[in-house]
This record gives C-alpha cells, structure tokens and sequence, in this order.
C-alpha cells in the first residue's frame, strides 16, 4: 500500500468521470434506466441511487450522453462534480479495486432491473455468495448482517409462524447455489461469478495484511451498496438483515449458514414474506407521493389531494415491493399468451391527471370502464363520499375477483366491481354524473353518451390516429361535444367489447428488439415493414431546432392530423437504428415503408440544439421522408411550441356535419365519430 509522508494511505487517482442525474418525477423509473443502459453500453459504469436520483460514475466522460437524455426528456438534469470513493470503507487502496469490479459488474443489469420484482432476493444470494467465498464461517457471516442490521432503521420482529416462514425464506437464499438459479437472466452467471472473486480477493488482502479494515465490515459495506443498486429500501433492507442475523445466531439451532457451496438446486425467486414489520409506515410513502404531485402540478384540488393522501396504494398492488408501490411507475398486473401487457395500474401522474379532469364531487354516481386493480375505484369512492357511488367494470373475471377483494380490503363500500363491457357502460345504474375510462379507445363509446346525466362529464383516452392519444375531458355543448380538459396520455386500449382498439404489433426481423406498433385504421403492409430496416436508407435534416426542455408533444400532434396514417411508436433498440429517443422513435408509415425521426446535436449564439431529422427506408423511403420533414418544417413555421393550446371539439350521429374546421386537415372522421381541432397560429 502506498503511504505519503505521515505514513497516511494514498487514495489512487480513480480516473472516474461523476455526474449527479435528476430524473423526471423525482424517482428512477424503468424507462429512464433501459435508456441510461442502452446509451452506456461501450463503456464501464457503476452508480449509486441518491437523493430519487443517479450518482453515476463512468470510465469516459459522459457529458454528451445526458445531454442527449435530457433531451430525449428520459433525464430532467445533471450536473457534473468529484468523485469521492469511500476508500477507507471498502479497506484501502485495494478493497476499493475490488469494490469498483464488483460495482461495474454488477450495475448494468442492476439499473435495467429497476421497477422488476426480486432485487431483494437477487442481492441475498449474491451477497451470500460473496460472504462464502470470502471463507467467513457460519457466525461471522452472521455478524457480516448484524453488522448491516446497527446500520439500517429498528425492525419489530415477528412472532409464531410469521418468523418460522420468514426464517425459511431467508435460510434458502443464504444457502443457495446462486449461479443455479433457475429461469435466471443471460447475464446472472457472470455476476454471480463476479461477487465470487471479489470475496476470494478480499480475502486474499486479509491474508496479506493489505486490508485497512475489518473484513466484515467491508462486507456489510458491500451489502449496503448492492441493495442499493438493487433499488430496495433502507426499511428493507433492516428487515432483510434483522432475519440473516437470526437465521445465524437463532438459540437452541445449529447455525443456519453453511461456508461450503451448497450443492442443492437454488430456490425460486418468489417474494420472500415480509414479516419484519419497519417502523417507518407506509404513510410517510403516500404523504411523500402526494407532495410530489402537488409539486410537479399534477395535485391540484384539495379533495384530490386528501385522496391520495389516505388511499394505501401497495394495498392494491399485493405481490410489489411497499416502497415500488409508491414509485412514478405504472405496474403490470396482467399479460396476454404472447407476453404483452393488458392491464396495468397507471402511473401515478396519471392517475392524478385523469382524477383532476374528473372533477368527481360528493354525490355523485359514477362509472369507471377498467377495473384493473381497484386503486383509481378506491380514491373515486374516497370522492364521492358521503351519497356517492361508483361502478368499475372489467371484461376479465380474474381482474374483478381481484379488484373485488382488494376494494373490500380497503373498506371502499361504497364502490362495486362487475364483470361486463365497459364501453357497452350500465344502463341499468345510469344516469352517472361522470364516466371515467382508464384504459384506451379508438373512438367514441356512443352508447356511453345517453348515460350521462345531463352535465355529466366523459373522460376518454381515445387515439387520435396511430399511437398518439389524449386524454379528453367531454362535456355536451348543444347537439356536440366540448373539451374542457385535455392532456397527453397512452393507455392499454380496449378489449372485448363492442368498442374494441384493434392493436397489432409488428416485430422488425434481424437484430435487435425493434418493433412497430399499427392500428386497424393505418394503411400499412405489416408482412414488407418487417424487413424495412434492412433497405436502403433515405436521411434528411429539418432545420427545424429544439432546445432543452421543449415538449414533442405538439408535434405529435400537428403530425397525428395531417399525415394520412399519424404516427407510430416504434420503441427498441438494433444496430444502425438512430431513434431521437433512448426507448426507441416515431415513425410516419406508408404501405411497405416508414420514416422515422431522429436528431443531431449542434450548437449555436443561442447554445446547445437538437436538430430534428427524418430516416425513410422502403420503395417510398425518399418520398415518404421528405413528405415528414415537410410537415415537420410546417408545423414550426406555423404553429411550433409557441402558439396557442389547441381545443378540441367532437359529434357523433347526425351531429357529425355541424363540426368544421378552417383546416381541413384538423378534421378526423372516425367510424363513430367527428374529432376536430382549433388550433390558431402562433402570431
């Protein structure tokens, strides 16, 4: 170990490039992590979850990347500063070595696991790997989790059969031969294999007095840094330790930990029983995700806010981890045979932005089309008390089961779950002051519009054309429809019913995971496109400049009416494809070809820009590229991200011809209906 003139360890130059990342909403979600992966994947990196946001170290510097993050509005900021490693922490010079192989081998699948279940049981067992392989016997690695236990919040530890299954779980994965772990992910065996050597070389500057501190506690640093990686928290973490103590030190039981490699095949990764109950309640969760969306503007009104403040949103999310639950993610609950996701709970910006164009009072009766879990039925009921009542349907008898119990659970009685097609509505409990739909459409529900009281509000995710949708917030003005709120919003389209959002998926061929989404209303051959990335490309720059912080989201629009088949999302990632986001791009489609954008970063007088740009392939790749790129320099001539919000007007039946519009263009006849659009030119 090298000294400087006082005999003191010299920390070695890193050589590590440090930025400190914001994320938008406050939290890591899981698109944020696939594009934080996927734009680092040339280069070493390790990272530390910190203040609801990244401490990410890279070998090169990174700075152009986030830019290009931030512009993508994956990443809300950074800024840059000096990486301080915790060198005395991990054991000198030396343990540090090891600790950053361990941190670089084990972060690239730990970030892309963010918002998955398991990052627990994932760190128990690499973890204890590393623990054996350090040569630890059964009461010093014992001590390694009592060790993390001083360092974690207070637990109450459970009693009777809670504590003997909770021991079972946690005795499983201390023992386990993790790199046989069954249905593992491509990359587990190499991280297994990593957190092996790192214990082997630990103990090997033990052995040569190259350690600067206690093995142990190098480990219980070690664990603190995985979990965190692993996104668990603190809370969990304590639980987590509070149990591999007792397993070890439990009276009247042989030791529980074994220092041999355990030859028995390795436990399934279901979610260990959490028994440990932490001090810390899940109240301070809800407060924490109300404040947060209060700030960020989507809280607004005080009934809304109480009801988020009261609601427990991990009650309607059994199975997911309490602090996950709370996160700014929508969580899956429900796949088709091929794997696709078909019901979910939203986001909670979401469901905060659907609530506030509600408008839902005491009294009211209302009709909610996707049941899901119950969560979004749970804080209407919360509204509309006391007289009030809701009605959430689902075309899925496990989903009303579900929501059913979890409703029952939270002593939401006054909100009822059926089975039934929500776009067919309940006539039989009609009329209903506010219909709410939490799940996609492609057009109007018109059978819906007769059970509205009068002044009764539709909220409605409905697509305008291709992938981009609102949602709208209808209420009647006359023999047509008004928009009294309208904000941006996907959702999981419909299914089963008379209103069905036909969707398919077209997966492109060769490398990569590239896929198209289309609808039923686009003109497009989905057996050509699936080979359309390997034509010749057509690229073409716009001119037309975005700086940071300016929202795509008017483009989409503008583009979402004027082009005959609007645009699709095309998310995933192969080589040769330049998408203008980290998740993948839009794409404009005709027939057998597509185009889809881009961007190229620049600077000038007025700093740095991101230049939009178009890349066609297929027998119309030119045409069709040239044709986006056009409306795309229009729509910034004419309306860009300055000029008035747009408002939306739509009819259904004999109504339909009293909508214009003084551009014929920002008209939309659905099967159903007529959408237009008042969009009035920037001055």
């Amino acid at each position: 170990m090298d000294v400087d003139d006082e005999n003191l360890p010299i920390t070695r130059e890193t050589g590590w490039w440090h930025a400190t990342v914001a994320l938008p909403g406050g939290a890591v979600n899981p698109e944020a992590a696939q594009a934080l992966s996927a734009a680092l994947s040339g280069q070493r990196f390790h990272f530390l979850r910190k203040d609801s946001g990244l401490r990410l170290r890279t070998e090169r510097p990174a700075a152009d990347l986030l830019d290009r993050l931030v512009a993508d509005q994956v990443v809300s900021g950074w800024v840059t500063g000096v990486y301080e490693p915790e060198t005395e922490a991990f054991g000198g010079p030396d343990g540090m070595d090891v600790a950053h192989d361990v941190f670089c081998a084990d972060s690239r699948a730990a970030v892309a696991e963010t918002g998955e279940p398991g990052g627990r049981e994932r760190s128990v067992l690499l973890l204890s790997t590393m623990i054996r392989s350090a040569g630890l016997d059964p009461f010093e690695a014992g001590d390694v989790w009592a060790k993390l236990a001083a360092l974690r919040p207070p637990v109450t530890p459970p009693t009777g059969p809670a504590l003997a299954t909770a021991v079972t779980s946690m005795r499983r994965l201390m023992n386990a031969d993790a790199a046989r772990r069954p249905n593992a992910e491509p990359d587990w065996a190499e991280r297994v294999a990593a957190f092996a050597d790192g214990g082997l070389r630990l103990r090997r500057l033990v052995d040569s007095g190259h350690l600067t501190r206690g093995l142990r506690a190098v480990l219980a640093h070690h664990a603190i840094f995985a979990f965190n990686r692993a996104g668990v928290p603190a809370t969990e973490q304590a639980a987590t330790a509070w149990l591999g103590r007792h397993v070890a030190f439990s009276e009247g039981e042989a030791p529980d930990v074994s220092a041999r490699r355990a030859s028995s095949p390795g436990p399934t990764l279901a979610r260990m029983e959490t028994t440990v109950t932490p001090n810390s309640p899940s109240a301070t969760l809800r407060k924490a995700l109300a404040d947060r969306l209060v700030d960020s503007g989507h809280l607004r009104t005080p009934g809304v806010i109480d009801a988020f403040r009261t609601t427990d949103r991990h009650e309607f999310l059994p199975g997911v981890d309490l602090e996950a639950a709370y996160k700014e993610d929508a969580v899956p609950i429900k796949h088709d045979e091929d794997g696709e996701m078909i019901s979910c709970i939203s986001a909670p910006s979401i469901v905060a932005t659907q609530l506030e164009q509600l408008g839902a009072q005491p009294g009211h009766t209302i009709l909610e089309a996707g049941a899901a879990t119950g969560y979004n039925a749970s804080l209407l009921g919360r509204l509309v008390a006391p007289g009030g009542h809701v009605w959430t349907v689902d075309v899925d008898r496990d989903l009303v089961e579900g929501a059913s119990k979890n409703l029952a659970r939270a002593g939401a009685d006054n909100v009822t779950a059926v089975l039934g097609d929500g776009a067919a509505g309940l006539p039989e409990h009609a009329p209903f002051n506010r219909i709410q739909f939490t799940v996609g459409a492609g057009d109007v529900p018109v059978k819906l519009l007769d059970q509205l009281a009068p002044g009764g509000r539709l909220i409605l995710p409905m697509r305008i054309r291709g992938s981009i949708s609102r949602s709208f917030a209808f209420e009647r003005d006359g023999d047509t429809w008004k928009t009294v709120s309208c904000e941006m919003a996907t959702f999981i389209p419909l299914r089963k019913g008379v209103c069905d959002d036909i969707y398919t998926r077209v997966r492109m061929e060769g490398e990569g995971n590239v896929h198209l989404e289309t609808f039923s209303e686009q003109e497009v051959d989905r057996d050509a496109i699936r080979t359309v990335l390997d034509q010749k490309q057509s690229k073409v720059y716009t001119g037309v400049k975005l700086r940071q912080g300016d929202p795509f989201e008017w483009m989409y629009l503008y583009l979402a009416f004027v082009l005959p088949n609007g645009l699709s999302r095309m998310p995933g990632s192969r080589p040769g494809f330049t998408p203008h986001f980290g998740w993948g791009s839009m794409a404009a489609l005709d027939g057998d070809s597509l185009a889809y954008l881009t961007i190229r970063e620049g600077e000038d007088d007025k700093g740095r820009y991101w230049e939009i740009g178009v890349i066609g392939h297929g027998s119309r790749s030119a045409e069709l590229a040239d044709h986006l790129a056009g409306e795309i320099r229009n729509w910034d001539e004419g309306w860009g991200n300055t000029a008035p919000e747009p408002a939306f007007r739509m009819a259904v039946g004999d109504a339909r011809h009293q909508l214009t519009a003084a551009d014929p263009r920002f008209v939309i006849d659905k099967t159903y209906s007529r959408l237009t659009v008042d969009w009035p030119r920037k001055g």
